[in-house]
C-alpha cells in the first residue's frame, strides 16, 4: 500500500469516527447566529460528494443577508465561497467536469448554483443560473435536503448535477475560494460583453470582485485599466492587480474630466460596476465612449433605482449588461486565468484576516468585511 492510499485509509477511518456536522446557522436579520450539528449522511447517491470543508470567505452578499438588505430562506447556513477535499464520492463520479480524475482525499472547488438542466432557462436561454429550480448553496433552508448547503460548516454535501472542479496543485485554498462568487461572477460578465483586447477599463469599485476584475481584464487584453473606489487601501491593492490609475472618488474632484483626459476624450471601452451603489450607475455612463459597453454586476439588490438619460444611451450607442450570478462554466475560466497569472496577481491577498469557526468570530467576520477593513474574511472550519 502506498502513501497515497494509506492517507486515504486513514482518512476513512477518521470520518467514520466523526458522526456530526458542525453549522453556524443564521436565522434572520437581528437574530443571533448558533451552533448546530447535523448527523453525516452514512450513504451519499451515486452522484453525490461529501466535501470536508477547509475555507469559507465571507462574500458581500453574505454581510447584506446578515444586515437584513433582502429576504432570504431561514434557517440556513450561509456562505458560497469555499473549498475543500472529497471524503465520500459518488460511485457515478471519477472525473471533475474539465475531464480530470477525482478521488477521495482532492481538493475541489464547485459552482455555487445547481440547475435541473432540462428547464427553459437551462435549455433554451442558456441561462443555468436562474434555472426555475435552482439550488444556490449557501442559500437554502436547513429544513431542505440535503441539509449541509452552506460554506459556514464543516462539511457540505454536493447534489447530483454540481458543477466541480479539481484544484491545481499549484493553487493554495486562499487563491481559490473567492472564484466561486467574486472570480466567476466577473468571467461572466466579461464574456457576457464580448470582452476582447482594447484600449480602457474603468471599473467602479475595488472589493473582491473589483480586484479581480482588474486582473483579469488586464490579462485578457486591455491597455489600461483605471480603478475607483473610496478606500485608498483597496486602491492600492488595486495597482498590484493590474490598475494603472486609481482615483479615490470621494477626494477625487471633477473625475470625469481626468477620465476623458486619460482617453483621449473618447471614454472608456468598457466599465464594469461592482460597487452594488446604484448611484454610480448615472456616472459610469458618462465615462463610456461611443460605442461602450455597461457591466452591471453589484448592485442587485431590491430598491436599487436610479435615473439615466436615455438619449445618452441612444445617442451613444450604448450596450449595458446585467448579469446575476453565473452559467457554472465560467468558474472553469476564472480558476484557468488565476492559475496562469498568479505569479503576476497578489490573488492570495483577497483573502483574510481569518476568524474563529464559531457565531461569535463569524460575526466578527461580518463586520470586518462591513467596515471594509477586509475585502474577504475568512474561517478555516476543519482546524
Amino acid at each position: 500500500m502506498d502513501l497515497f492510499q494509506r492517507i486515504i485509509t486513514l482518512s476513512l477511518k477518521l470520518l467514520k469516527m466523526i458522526d456530526k456536522a458542525k453549522t453556524i446557522i443564521f436565522s434572520g436579520s437581528g437574530k443571533p447566529l448558533e451552533k448546530k450539528e447535523f448527523d453525516l449522511p452514512e450513504e451519499i447517491n451515486d452522484n453525490e460528494i461529501l466535501v470536508e470543508l477547509t475555507l469559507s470567505t465571507v462574500c458581500g452578499s453574505d454581510v447584506h443577508t446578515w444586515l437584513g438588505h433582502r429576504s432570504f430562506p431561514t434557517p440556513c447556513i450561509l456562505g458560497h465561497e469555499m473549498v475543500g477535499k472529497i471524503v465520500k464520492l459518488g460511485k457515478n463520479l471519477t472525473k471533475d467536469n474539465d475531464g480530470n480524475k477525482v478521488t477521495i482525499g482532492d481538493r475541489i472547488v464547485w459552482s455555487m448554483t445547481v440547475g435541473c438542466g432540462t428547464c427553459y432557462y437551462c435549455k433554451t436561454a442558456k441561462l443555468p443560473q436562474k434555472c426555475i429550480s435552482l439550488l444556490k448553496y449557501g442559500h437554502v433552508d436547513i429544513h431542505t435536503s440535503p441539509y449541509l448547503t452552506g460554506g459556514y460548516a464543516n462539511f457540505i454535501q454536493l447534489k447530483k448535477g454540481s458543477y466541480f472542479l479539481k484544484i491545481p496543485d499549484l493553487l493554495d485554498d486562499e487563491e481559490v475560494a473567492p472564484l466561486m462568487c467574486a472570480g466567476a461572477t466577473i468571467t461572466s460578465g466579461l464574456d457576457s460583453a464580448k470582452f476582447s483586447s482594447c484600449d480602457y477599463v474603468l471599473i467602479q469599485g475595488c472589493g473582491a470582485l473589483g480586484l479581480c476584475a482588474c486582473a483579469f481584464a488586464k490579462e485578457l487584453g486591455a491597455k489600461c485599466v483605471i480603478a475607483l473606489d473610496k478606500v485608498d487601501s483597496r486602491l492600492s491593492l488595486a495597482k498590484e492587480f493590474g490598475a494603472d490609475y486609481v482615483f479615490n472618488i470621494n477626494k477625487e474632484k471633477n473625475l470625469l474630466k481626468k477620465i476623458l483626459e486619460l482617453t483621449l476624450d473618447r471614454g472608456v471601452d468598457y466599465v464594469i460596476e461592482v460597487t452594488g451603489d446604484s448611484k454610480s450607475i448615472e456616472k459610469g455612463i458618462k465615462y463610456l465612449r461611443i460605442g461602450g459597453s455597461y457591466i452591471l454586476l453589484g448592485a442587485i439588490y431590491p430598491g436599487n433605482t436610479f435615473t439615466l438619460d436615455s438619449s445618452e444611451i441612444i445617442t451613444k450607442c450604448l450596450q449595458i449588461i446585467g448579469r446575476h450570478n453565473y452559467d457554472p462554466i465560467y468558474l472553469k475560466q476564472a480558476l484557468d486565468l488565476v492559475t496562469i497569472s498568479k505569479n503576476q496577481y497578489p490573488f492570495k491577498k483577497l483573502v483574510g484576516p481569518s476568524f474563529d469557526f464559531s457565531p461569535e468570530g463569524l460575526e466578527k467576520a461580518f463586520k470586518s468585511l462591513e467596515s471594509k477593513n477586509a475585502i474577504r474574511p475568512c474561517i478555516y472550519p476543519s482546524l
